[in-house]
């Protein structure tokens, strides 16, 4: 039988593997543009954040969405 701590963890290794993917897209994006400087970088870590975020935050979203 599944836990509800299980399945817990398995959404967040869903969500990580989601934000990993988002890294990578940023991070070429950003060296196709031909900067390759570390504050460039970093902006696209952390804008990479905003698509997990903005599914987290969504009730209706099935993968990550927040349950009440």
């Amino acid at each position: 039988m599944v836990t509800k701590k299980q399945i817990a963890i398995k959404k967040r290794i869903l969500m990580l593997q989601s934000y990993l993917r988002s890294c990578l897209a940023a991070v070429v994006a950003v060296l196709a543009t031909g900067n390759l400087t570390k504050i460039d970088l970093l902006k696209a870590l952390l804008a990479a954040g905003l698509p997990p975020i903005i599914r987290w935050l969504n009730p209706n979203d099935k993968a990550f969405g927040r349950t009440v």
